[in-house]
């Protein structure tokens, strides 16, 4: 098939489907048919019941392909229908070629397009007057009354000019080309007549200005007019306005005059002030008098004489104010008790917008010295008094009251006053007439004065102080030093605080304070301390750290478990005063590896620097009644580190491991090479079988039993206390709900150790639940747990945390290779991929906005599993499907290109039918394999696991989650991803069963991913998520979180 018009639309469709497909084409009810010439997508509406869009793409036709698409019910449940029928018809059946047709008609679009652009008016620099055209005068004439209105009226004409009487009219004719009759005898002709562009543009202006009042015009609305002669300025339009009109004819007419030569000054004022003694008792401030003066305070602006002023932003309100002049004769008296807060706020702002001359008979009175304002407290009864004076040189000034009238005058110093004055309004002074007073009682408002509003008033004013005012400062910040020590009875952390210059009988309350964040404690002295320093702030941010509680201080000490030492010690910033028992359990937690505890005689095994650094972490903790987690790489010995921990810990009591069924004969026969001589009993068989075996172990070293009979046989270890409760692959218990987790909760042990490469799995939360089994206690509740930022849940779980990559200790382990082999969908896995997705974009779409995405979540999870499934192979849930599978080809020519060059592989995938297939293709090419599922006996995976690695077979076949853990495959150097996970710690885990501690060749590592399909967005995804374990545990391993919204929605591209 090379273009549209080869397809043979009937071979496409069911016979009744083509048929009715065929009848809506003849009714002519396909309409709107329209071509992407880019894309090669067709688009149409079909009128049905109702009327539905069709998409249909021919982009990869000559591949035999189409896409189609159609929003009718129909299309959603069998991925094709009757409208696109109809629609494939109606394209085939076009008389001309489909595709010329198109072109053609795209072209004509073209030509239209070019045609409509010709059409439009030239631009400025093409508007040259025509030779017959002239060009007519435009005079602006502004009419200036007391109405504070700039009204502008317009006059137009050749040699001589004629008044606009309706100025809305006029500027819509020439602004649409039309012609406009001024008089009788004179019309605008648009073809005879233009305009200067100069005028052009402010006529352009206030059409607009017109435009505008009559879109917001109401009644009484100040600047609009009935007047159709006159347009009203609107002050934000008028000062670019008037800019524009001074360079023209422009006129301004008042009631006095009529100014032909009109300008504008910026930022000049007109003004000329004097100021002289009028008589004995008074001044008298005169400005020049200006002969023709309009304010226009709505503006911004005046207008004087033939100028308009435009006053800066500091200028224009005490230009305003100078109206108030105006009204008085351009005279101001000015009172003798008056004069120095004339002299020294009034003069200071007319210098701004003008020239101040002060006679000499005013000028020898006036002085100016610098403001010394003093401020006296004391306490009196339940009150403290203030009196404030301000003092210029010799002068004392009552800053509440009137200075009675003097010969000198003083400039004052205005700005000070205001700051000293609103301090004053700040500290909740109150004033009776004669002195200002705070309440004493009011303990707030009176620690609020002496540590925040007098450091303030210190900067502005000199204060006297009292000894009773003095007595309730403390002067000097208190230090605060923290004493730490272990309690070995009770394995606790008793902390307690010294605060210098506070007596011990009062350091309780203040601890208790500070908890309580209280800004300050009053000691039995009367003093107020002051909580909000930074010794008290650090010491309050160390209590919430801590989570302590008022009832946690006792006597001013505290207790917290031994586990918060390297917390403590990272939280504290105040002086700190440890003991040498303190010292110590820092140093075990912190550096572990630097303890030196012997190796157990019992242990049969050579332990490598790394694992010997393990098994001195474990007694470390162990030291303290601790645990905690060894999260090491795969293939790092995690089983053998337990071994060497548990042999050097004899007791009369029984250590317990608990373990995945599939590995629990594993640890059997590692403690039988490791440590022969411990007693092991494995708890396995009927409930019955197990009933006997628990009462013939009570005097074996060790029990090992699997999580499933662990939560089973609960009843009967509830009064048994273990030495040690280990507990393999401890991602077992990451859902805390679960009842397995809930019966390993109850279970009793001195010490408690998980292992897991993989702590984090799918979220944070996984970690959360593991250290509720092993340091419950460590770890708030769960609420606040998941408010916690990443940094902080690091600190408090790093001493109990060890976690070593292969790369960094097995400096001999062979490199690991990970390539990605792309593969392509074939014909018939491309149509059901390409009608599976598109209908689950929508059905997502609808789900979310429906019922939201948590609701959604499962049914898309559903959805997106279909995609995978194809993505293998389609008879995974398509039943009688006969097609071939892109990646299958694939995987049989990489095992038989392997094979070739004598390679052993390992093929791993999540689906158990996917298996049968494989196992299908083997045989048929006679490839001998071992497979390996969830429901292999435990014993029977340590077999096959010996033979494969003997040389037996070249291929193991085996399910992604069953062989995920607990398998040593060093026989094999290459690893099969076929299809990928969600979670890529899973996949680390199943190539970390050949990529291992005895591993002598090269391991390649391939990911088979199909193109253009959801496995590249999930592939994408992956990497995007490995973040999450850097942050909290160590580089190197990080994990996939839970599918979010915006997740799904990148790979469902919506």
């Amino acid at each position: 098939m090379e273009t549209i018009r080869d397809i043979k639309v009937e071979s496409l469709f069911p016979s009744a489907m083509y048929k009715r497909g065929l009848k809506y084409y003849k009714q002519g009810r396909v309409s709107d048919l329209l071509l992407d010439r880019d894309q090669q997508e067709w688009s149409a509406i079909v009128e049905g019941t109702e009327k539905y869009v069709v998409v249909i793409n021919t982009k990869d036709i000559a591949e035999g392909s189409i896409g189609t698409y159609c929003d009718c019910p129909a299309f959603d449940t069998y991925g094709t229908c009757k409208h696109i029928a109809a629609v494939l018809i109606k394209i085939v059946n076009q008389t001309d070629d489909p595709m010329d047709k198109f072109a053609a008609y795209n072209y004509r679009l073209t030509q239209n397009f070019m045609a409509a652009l010709n059409s439009l008016p030239p631009t400025e620099q093409m508007k040259a007057p025509a030779p017959s055209q002239v060009e007519l005068k435009v005079e602006y004439i502004c009419k200036l009354d007391n109405q504070d209105q700039l009204q502008l009226e317009l006059k137009i004409g050749e040699k001589r000019c004629y008044i606009i009487k309706d100025a809305a009219s006029m500027l819509e004719h020439i602004m649409e080309k039309r012609e406009y009759p001024l008089t009788k005898r004179f019309s605008y002709v648009p073809e005879l007549h233009c305009f200067a562009q100069a005028d052009m543009d402010i006529l352009v202006q206030l059409h607009a200005i017109l435009q505008n009042e009559r879109i917001y015009r109401t009644d009484d609305r100040f600047f609009y007019k009935d007047s159709k002669r006159y347009i009203i300025i609107p002050p934000l339009e008028a000062k670019m306005l008037l800019e524009k009109l001074v360079s023209r004819s422009f006129f301004v007419e008042t009631m006095k005059a009529t100014y032909s030569t009109v300008t504008v000054e910026k930022g000049v004022m007109p003004f000329d002030f004097s100021l002289s003694a009028h008589n004995r008792d008074e001044l008298l401030l005169k400005m020049d008098p200006l002969h023709d003066v309009f304010f226009l305070p709505y503006y911004d602006l005046l207008f004087a004489d033939g100028v308009f002023y435009i006053p800066s932003e500091y200028q224009a309100p005490i230009m305003n104010q100078l109206q108030r002049f105006q009204n008085h004769h351009w005279r101001l008296p000015v009172a003798k008790n008056q004069a120095d807060e004339f002299v020294s706020t009034v003069i200071p702002s007319l210098q701004k917008v003008g020239n101040v001359s002060i006679a000499e008979n005013v000028a020898k009175d006036i002085v100016q010295y610098p403001l010394e304002a003093k401020l006296y407290l004391e306490v009196k009864e339940t009150f403290i008094v203030g009196k404030l004076e301000y003092h210029y040189g010799s002068e004392q000034i009552d800053p509440f009251g009137k200075r009675e009238a003097n010969e000198v005058i003083i400039i004052r110093d205005v700005e000070k006053e205001q700051q000293i004055m609103q301090l004053i309004e700040y500290a909740d002074f109150h004033y009776n007439g004669k002195e200002l007073y705070i309440p004493i009682d009011d303990e707030e408002a009176m620690y609020d004065f002496i540590y925040y509003t007098i450091p303030k008033l210190d900067e502005h004013v000199e204060l006297f102080l009292t000894s009773d005012i003095r007595n309730l400062i403390v002067e000097q910040e208190p230090t605060a030093y923290a004493n730490v020590e272990v309690d070995h009875e009770s394995n606790l952390l008793d902390i307690g605080f010294d605060i210098e210059g506070v007596d011990e009988s009062e350091i309780k309350q203040i601890l208790s304070a500070v908890v309580e964040k209280k800004r300050y404690y009053r000691l039995d002295s009367g003093a107020l301390v002051s909580l909000e320093n930074d010794t008290f702030l650090s010491v309050q941010q160390f209590f919430d750290d801590m989570n302590i509680n008022k009832e946690d201080i006792t006597d001013g000490n505290m207790q917290v478990p031994v586990y918060r030492g390297v917390q403590i010690d990272e939280l504290l910033q105040t002086d700190k005063n440890y003991d040498r028992s303190f010292r110590k359990l820092l140093q075990h937690l912190k550096s572990p590896e630097e303890q030196v505890y012997p190796l157990p005689d019992k242990l049969q095994a050579e332990l490598r620097n790394y694992q010997e650094a393990g098994y001195q972490w474990f007694k470390s903790l162990s030291e303290y009644h601790l645990g905690g987690i060894l999260a090491d790489d795969m293939g790092l010995g995690k089983t053998l580190q337990s071994i060497a921990y548990i042999a050097s810990e004899p007791s009369k009591q029984p250590h317990l491991i608990i373990a995945p069924s599939s590995v629990v004969y594993n640890w059997k026969n590692e403690f039988a090479k490791f440590a022969p001589d411990l007693q092991v009993a494995i708890l396995t068989g009927t409930p019955q079988e197990r009933k006997q075996k628990f009462a013939d172990s009570k005097q074996m070293d060790v029990w090992i039993t699997s999580y499933a009979t662990a939560r089973q046989d609960v009843e009967l270890y509830k009064e048994i206390r273990f030495q040690t409760l280990i507990l393999d692959e401890a991602q077992y218990i990451k859902n805390y709900a679960t009842k397995t987790s809930k019966a390993i909760r109850s279970l009793q042990a001195g010490r408690r150790f998980a292992l897991s490469g993989t702590p984090i799995e799918n979220s944070i939360d996984e970690l959360w639940a593991i250290f509720q089994v092993i340091l419950p206690g460590l770890m708030p509740n769960h609420k606040t747990f998941k408010q916690l930022p990443y940094e902080k849940i690091a600190l408090m779980t790093r001493p109990f945390i060890l976690r070593r990559l292969k790369g960094d200790v097995l400096h001999e382990l062979p490199e690991k290779i990970e390539t990605v082999h792309s593969s392509e969908l074939t014909k018939q896995q491309k149509d059901l991929y390409i009608g599976y997705h598109r209908q689950l974009q929508q059905e997502a779409v609808q789900s979310m906005s429906e019922n939201g995405f948590q609701k959604s979540r499962m049914k898309i999870l559903a959805g997106l599993t279909r995609l995978r499934q194809i993505c293998c192979h389609p008879s995974l849930f398509i039943e009688n499907y006969e097609g071939d599978s892109g990646k299958l080809e694939q995987l049989m020519e990489t095992v038989r290109n392997a094979k070739e060059s004598g390679k052993r592989m390992l093929i791993f995938s999540q689906f158990t039918s996917m298996h049968e297939i494989i196992k299908d293709e083997l045989e048929k090419e006679q490839i001998g394999y071992f497979y390996l599922h969830g429901q292999t006996p435990s014993q029977e995976r340590v077999e096959m696991s010996e033979r494969f690695n003997n040389g037996e077979n070249d291929v193991f076949l085996i399910s992604l989650k069953a062989g995920g853990t607990g398998l040593n495959l060093t026989g094999a150097d290459t690893v099969i991803l076929y299809d990928l996970w969600w979670n890529p710690a899973v996949e680390d885990q199943a190539t970390g069963r050949a990529h291992r501690f005895g591993q002598k060749n090269v391991v390649q590592v391939i990911r088979l991913i199909t193109e253009g399909t959801i496995e590249e967005k999930i592939y994408e995804l992956q990497q995007k998520k490995r973040e999450l374990i850097d942050q909290v545990i160590q580089p190197g391993d990080a994990m996939f979180s839970s599918l979010n919204e915006d997740d799904v929605r990148d790979l469902l591209n919506i």
